[in-house]
């Protein structure tokens, strides 16, 4: 998923570009801090720009933007999450996140795959709907007790053709 400088690339390939070169790959030391105090990733290129901004830590918030090269908005996907008190080890459960992000797919591309399990730790991902519009949950349990979750929605945003006054 690695094109060649100049191609072209769909929304679907940026998005999973930019998903896997954001919180996946860096996680909390490679953000960058905005203006209005949210932390994030950005990635451009390909005629798109990938933004990703959140707040706060435990619980958090956030937003995905994908805008075209010139500024309009074209894909959002908004979240909340947290891990929950009964975790015992909120890295563990961090560190397994980002695995199951990097396995985003075309067929799962907002957050991770349907299932992925590792020694103790399950990571499930519930999704509806297609890039227009979609909403779903991401699920983690250990030794089958949920220890976080998040709640996530979105789709493609229509750019008005002009103005209204």
């Amino acid at each position: 998923m690695k094109p060649q400088k100049g191609d072209s690339m769909t929304l679907l390939d940026f998005i999973l570009q930019g998903k896997i070169s954001g919180y996946a790959s860096g996680g909390e030391g490679m953000e960058k801090t905005f203006d209005d105090g949210s932390r994030g990733f950005e990635f451009i290129g390909h005629g798109y720009r990938y933004l990703d901004r959140y707040y706060g830590f435990n619980p958090f918030t956030g937003t995905e933007h994908i805008y075209t090269a010139n500024g309009p908005l074209l894909w959002v996907m908004n979240y909340y999450g947290q891990v929950l008190p009964i975790c015992s080890d909120p890295t563990k459960v961090y560190t397994f996140l980002k695995e199951a992000m990097r396995l985003v797919s075309p067929e799962y591309p907002f957050r991770g795959p349907a299932l992925l399990v590792k020694g103790s730790l399950k990571y499930e991902n519930q999704q509806h709907g297609t890039l227009d519009s979609f909403h779903g949950i991401e699920s983690i349990f250990e030794n089958h007790e949920k220890v976080y979750f998040l709640h996530y929605h979105g789709g493609k945003v229509a750019v008005p053709e002009t103005t209204p006054l």
